[in-house]
């Protein structure tokens, strides 16, 4: 299992992105970006029901 790492909103995008176009194979970006499985998973399925917005790390902060 691949260690926890932080990762900024910008990588979650282009990690997201890279994804996505390549079929979901998330195995091959858990490879290349060294993140887990479920992250991706999880950072690919939160894109594509609300964008860019939906990778932003809202911990710590009120809801509206």
């Amino acid at each position: 299992m691949t260690k926890a790492r932080k990762t900024t909103l910008k990588e979650r995008v282009e990690i997201t992105q890279f994804t996505i176009a390549h079929g979901q194979d998330y195995q091959l970006a858990v490879e290349k970006y060294k993140v887990s499985y479920q992250q991706v998973y999880s950072w690919v399925k939160k894109y594509q029901e609300s964008g860019e917005a939906g990778l932003e790390d809202r911990r710590g902060h009120k809801k509206k």
